[in-house]
């Protein structure tokens, strides 16, 4: 995959502090490409108590595998997102958990259940964290779209914020059915470590919210099935992401691919 690592902030903010708090552009911070650890993205919000979310997309499903629409259906995970969902119990368990999220989407349950019983914490199903509903295009094989579809994607993709695929929603209706959600969090975990297995619309959402990032850009971001990212706020705001067991800052970026964005959808 031709990936690239990129920080969360806009081209014309000046506010990144590298390693020793000095003021860097963000030119400089993005020409270290793979070198996020000097830079930070400054929140305008100061003594607050660290808090930091784990945000997990759900294991591999039986539908991800055959190229279907998901949204808010219910297909059982493959082998393969079984052994994800393991892997992220891997990942996390040793970690000071106070709160496992899921949302009510079979998919997302599963995933959380390995930790969560190993964990002994129960799982809080929120129905804020179900994917974006995709109404009519529920079930199809992206490579089948009938004609009709076809141009209903259509007329989504260029109005992804206003247009209703009939029986959907918008990515309008997702940001506003998260936005309590995540203040939620906020209120409710102060210096604690939180785990949200959610799927890839709603957690670039609430990535973006968290990050006080633009939504509209927050889209470009890459987020397979069973990857994890944390953010911690306080005075600051920052993102990483585990990979090849690490955990490296900014966020993992795939330049958008059209005809394969619809296959992961979910």
């Amino acid at each position: 995959m031709d990936a690239e690592w990129v920080h969360p902030a806009d081209e014309g903010q000046d506010d990144f502090l590298d390693s020793q708090d000095r003021k860097i552009s963000p030119r400089s911070c993005r020409q270290g490409r793979k070198d996020f650890r000097l830079c930070v993205f400054r929140s305008e919000r100061s003594g607050v108590r660290l808090i930091k979310i784990y945000i997990a997309r759900h294991g591999e499903t039986t539908w991800n595998v055959e190229g279907r629409i998901q949204g808010r259906s219910n297909p059982d995970l493959s082998p393969k997102g079984v052994a994800q969902s393991l892997a992220l119990l891997e990942q996390l368990k040793d970690r000071p958990l106070s709160a496992i999220y899921t949302s009510t989407l079979q998919r997302s349950i599963l995933t959380a259940q390995p930790i969560a019983k190993f964990l002994g914490l129960p799982m809080q199903e929120r129905p804020e964290l179900d994917e974006i509903a995709f109404g009519i295009m529920e079930g199809v094989q992206v490579l089948s779209l009938s004609e009709e579809l076809r141009k209903e994607w259509e007329r989504f993709k260029e109005n992804r914020f206003t247009y209703h695929i009939p029986g959907a929603e918008n990515y309008t209706d997702v940001a506003n059915r998260l936005k309590p959600f995540k203040e939620k969090i906020l209120r409710d975990h102060p210096g604690q470590e939180i785990l949200i297995i959610g799927h890839m619309i709603v957690n670039r959402f609430l990535i973006g919210m968290l990050l006080e990032y633009p939504l509209e850009e927050i889209q470009r971001v890459e987020q397979q099935n069973g990857f994890v990212y944390l953010v911690e706020r306080n005075g600051e705001a920052r993102v990483s992401h585990f990979m090849d067991g690490e955990i490296r800052e900014g966020f993992f970026y795939t330049p958008p691919k059209e005809p394969s964005e619809q296959s992961r959808r979910s």
